[in-house]
């Protein structure tokens, strides 16, 4: 089929996505936020306000919570989930919209990714932390002191609590959503905004449909009747693949 002729997929991506990789969930049971603060270990105010000392130390507490992280993506891999997500290009137009920071759903073989939070393999500087810098992959850890060009501390290129995603890519993600004919949450607590609000923002005949093992619960102004595939990210989209193909509603 020519692309232009395919339907479009947009598959919305979160932090379960990747837990059959081997990295943590950060909401939900186990999840970090339960044992963190997230406050200190991952928001704007703690990396940049504050007296000099204090920052520093901040910002050390917070490098120190992202080094590890940083490096398990380096030690993981794509599992299945993103492999199979990848596999639709063959046959769907399909934008992949991620919470995630890790680089998976590339590494996979997805062309057309969206990294709505920031991507953990770059770097960026305090001064522009909407402009990657490129990391050294043997020795990727960021110490206190490590400076950009423009001469600021180095930090990683994400968007912290506090902050605002990327206007250009925030734009790029809401012309997907209303332009999908299917639009698939996978592994997403759809807790957090703005991205949630991609879900609100799907509307018939657009067919919402949700990938997740636990009790799911859509955003507030979202009054989408959806499909539930009750299933961790592999199994289920591997069942959304059978659903796609037999279910005459889809």
């Amino acid at each position: 089929m020519e692309k232009e002729n395919r339907k479009k997929i947009v598959f919305f991506t979160g932090a379960g996505m990747s837990r059959e990789s081997g990295l943590p969930v950060f909401r939900g049971d186990g999840g970090i936020w339960e044992t963190l603060d997230i406050e200190r270990m991952a928001s704007a105010r703690s990396w940049y306000s504050g007296r000099r000392s204090d920052c520093r130390e901040r910002r050390s507490a917070m490098l120190n919570f992202f080094n590890p992280l940083r490096r398990a993506i380096l030690e993981c891999s794509p599992n299945d989930g993103h492999r199979a997500i990848a596999a639709y290009e063959a046959d769907y137009d399909v934008t992949v919209i991620t919470q995630n920071g890790d680089d998976y759903h590339t590494r996979a073989g997805s062309t057309n990714v969206i990294y709505l939070h920031g991507e953990a393999l770059k770097n960026a500087s305090s001064a522009n932390p909407y402009i990657p810098l490129p990391i050294d992959r043997d020795n990727p850890d960021i110490h206190i002191g490590d400076k950009a060009p423009d001469g600021s501390q180095i930090r990683p290129f994400v968007i912290y609590f506090d902050e605002n995603v990327d206007k250009r890519l925030w734009q790029k993600a809401m012309r997907a959503t209303l332009e999908a004919d299917y639009f698939v949450v996978v592994g997403s607590s759809m807790l957090v905004y703005p991205a949630a609000a991609l879900v609100a923002a799907v509307k018939p005949p657009c067919r919402l449909i949700v990938i997740d093992p636990g009790e799911v619960t859509l955003p507030d102004k979202c009054r989408h009747k959806f499909l539930y595939i009750a299933k961790p990210a592999t199994e289920g989209l591997l069942r959304l693949r059978y659903e796609l193909l037999t279910d005459a509603n889809l």
